[in-house]
C-alpha cells in the first residue's frame, strides 16, 4: 500500500495509472479515510491511501508491504523467534487482523490475516 504524502494523493494515482496503465477503483473517499486500489477484486496489486492527515507536512510518501498470514498470531510468534521484531501487536480490524513488524535487519512489513 503507498501512503500519499500530504496532497499528493490524486497525484499519487495518476502517476500509477500513467506508469502502469493501473485502473484505479475508490475504496472509500471520506474525509477521514480515502483509500484506492489499483486492479479490483482477486486483479488488486495495491492500494493507495490519503496519509496527509498523519504524515508529517514536507515528508515523503511510503510503501507498506502486506503478506497474507492464514493465522496472524502464530505468525507474528515465528517471526519472533527467528530474530523478528514486534512494532504494533497484532489486533482486529476491519480489514482483518493486522500486525506490523521488522525483520532482523530492521525492514518493516504488515501480517494480514
Amino acid at each position: 500500500m503507498v501512503r500519499a504524502a500530504h496532497g499528493a494523493y490524486e497525484a499519487s494515482l495518476q502517476f500509477y495509472r500513467d506508469v502502469f496503465g493501473w485502473e484505479t477503483f475508490v475504496a472509500s473517499d471520506v474525509p477521514d479515510f480515502r483509500y484506492t486500489t489499483l486492479g479490483e477484486g482477486e486483479g488488486q496489486v495495491a492500494g493507495v491511501m490519503d496519509a496527509s492527515a498523519f504524515l508529517p507536512d514536507g515528508g515523503p510518501g511510503q510503501w507498506s508491504i502486506y503478506f497474507n498470514a492464514s493465522d496472524v498470531d502464530a505468525a507474528v510468534g515465528q517471526a519472533v523467534e527467528l530474530g523478528g521484531s514486534v512494532l504494533q501487536p497484532a489486533e482486529d480490524s476491519p480489514y482483518g487482523r493486522l500486525a506490523t513488524l521488522a525483520d532482523p535487519t530492521g525492514a518493516r512489513f504488515k501480517l494480514q490475516g
